[in-house]
């Protein structure tokens, strides 16, 4: 399948990492833990219904999407995918449907970095019923000369996701996280750092009751992978504010926060912000 290589045990880890999502979800929906973490491999957001793919062998967050609102487990659900990469399995697996509100925030290069092609633009916003459902913010990395990081993460949750999500109203937050957009990755070319992985949670958190179920995506830097994932471990155990890691040279803190984000990425997460304000009424100018 392209990208993915096999051996005798692929198909069992794939279970295995795909039935660890769900069975988080199904324990975060009846209640018996307010929140969880699935530190899964393989990931699953690139595979699609019909093949594998992107290392990815079946679509875990989307899997646990359906099978909650299939067993009546959720009636809104919201996926957010914070992985550098675009989500393109998840996203059109729901591109028709209005129960799942799907929010990318993903390297981009106009259709050049991987998956590739128009589907992770902010034009690709769905069909039928679930028209305005698939939000994507996509950045232009190789065009720029600001790597985003916190700041502009930060921004397109402000401006863009949070907004829509909490008109849309879901009773259950699954998280595709990533963690490719973190420095030190040595394909996604950004730099949030866990600080800015820390407050996105701190921010999901605030929607569904704090039903939140966050599944590990991408990431090829083992000590940035952990530092990343410790940071939204720490805002899901109720922390306030983030504290310094153990794992030298990690310990990054984007010093443009100060600043503001970078110009060229703003005028992409308002680009899409206009978009989105035909479906969303939510990102519409007030009076």
């Amino acid at each position: 399948y392209e990208d993915v290589y096999l051996c005798p045990a692929s198909t069992q880890a794939g279970l295995l990492s795909a039935g660890c999502v769900l069975e988080a979800t199904e324990r975060v929906c009846a209640g018996e833990v307010q929140s969880a973490i699935c530190v899964v491999r393989p990931p699953g957001h690139h595979a699609e219904r019909d093949c594998a793919k992107g290392f990815c062998m079946f679509g875990n967050v989307a899997l646990a999407a359906a099978k909650a609102r299939q067993q009546g487990w959720s009636k809104k659900t919201l996926i957010v995918d914070f992985d550098v990469h675009h989500g393109n399995g998840t996203q059109n697996m729901f591109d028709d449907d209005a129960s799942v509100l799907f929010c990318s925030l993903h390297r981009y290069d106009r259709g050049k970095y991987y998956p590739g092609g128009p589907l992770a633009n902010y034009t690709s916003h769905g069909f039928g019923e679930g028209v305005g459902y698939s939000v994507n913010v996509p950045w232009d990395v190789a065009g720029s000369t600001t790597a985003p990081g916190d700041a502009e993460a930060l921004y397109a949750f402000e401006r863009v996701f949070l907004p829509i999500a909490e008109e849309f109203g879901p009773d259950l937050v699954i998280v595709s996280a990533g963690f490719d957009a973190a420095p030190g990755d040595p394909l996604g070319g950004c730099r949030i750092t866990p600080s800015g992985f820390f407050e996105m949670t701190k921010k999901l958190m605030e929607l569904a009751d704090g039903k939140l179920v966050l599944a590990l995506e991408g990431g090829y830097n083992l000590e940035s992978n952990s530092e990343s994932m410790a940071a939204c471990a720490r805002a899901l155990l109720g922390e306030s504010t983030m504290e310094s890691g153990s794992m030298p040279g990690f310990n990054v803190v984007d010093e443009r926060d100060s600043q503001g984000p970078a110009m060229s990425h703003v005028a992409a997460v308002e680009a899409a912000r206009k978009h989105f304000s035909q479906t969303w009424q939510s990102l519409r100018p007030k009076g």
